[in-house]
């Protein structure tokens, strides 16, 4: 893996695939779906690994995950069904316990293999360049919290919103958006474009015509 000094990739995959259906769903849940001759994770994690120091993938405890690179470190969920903050607070812990310690975590869910590594690169070099804590994209006027950058040290942050009983990240991000506008950086539509003009990136697999669709759209030109 190319490491461009403290970045860390978090791939989010223990979601139960409930809408993808039993016919197109493998052991593994979507991650572990094939696509152009991979698998979603495999995918995800090529275009992840190839612009951070270190990837950790977190996964539901017990589920069965594709061949991965020997670096690659699986981390499983403390509260399984939780949601994908919970998973990302996972992720930051692990992160921490890295030496050097990363600076800021690439977040990502594992079910959209058409991520491109040009805007890996764009949250993570965001992500070192800035004070902020969380750098989150917007597509179509929306935050998109599960492609963002990530301060490590958001965590014990993260782990105190939990222990209220709120588990949404949109809610958390708009709470750190009102105590101070520093502490959240958007990247807007027109530097999102430039980098992935299609919004590939963004395509997540959630039914069976979105599978179809992915596989008539074919791998991007870019893939790693």
């Amino acid at each position: 893996m190319t490491a461009v000094g403290g970045a860390v990739g978090i791939v989010l995959v223990g979601g139960r695939s409930r809408r993808l259906g039993a016919a197109d769903t493998p052991p593994g849940g979507k991650p572990a779906v094939a696509f152009g001759g991979r698998t979603f994770l495999e995918w995800i994690v090529a275009a992840v690994g190839a612009e951070v120091d270190h990837v950790l993938v977190v996964a539901a405890p017990g589920q069965p995950l594709p061949p991965l690179p020997p670096a690659v470190e699986v981390v499983r969920d403390s509260l399984p069904g939780a949601g994908p903050l919970s998973a990302i607070r996972d992720g930051l812990a692990a992160a921490a316990r890295l030496v050097p310690r990363p600076r800021t975590a690439l977040v990502c869910a594992g079910d959209a293999p058409l991520l491109r590594r040009e805007v890996v690169r764009l949250l993570v070099a965001r992500g070192l360049a800035t004070e902020a804590k969380w750098v989150v994209p917007l597509h179509a006027g929306h935050p998109q919290v599960l492609l963002s950058a990530v301060a490590v040290d958001l965590g014990p942050r993260i782990e105190s919103y939990l222990a209220t009983g709120r588990r949404d990240p949109r809610g958390l991000l708009e709470l750190l958006a009102a105590e101070s506008p520093a502490l959240v950086e958007t990247v807007t539509a027109a530097t999102w474009a430039a980098v992935d003009p299609a919004a590939d990136s963004l395509f997540d697999i959630d039914t069976p015509a979105d599978l179809v669709r992915l596989r008539d759209r074919g791998i991007p030109p870019s893939a790693p």
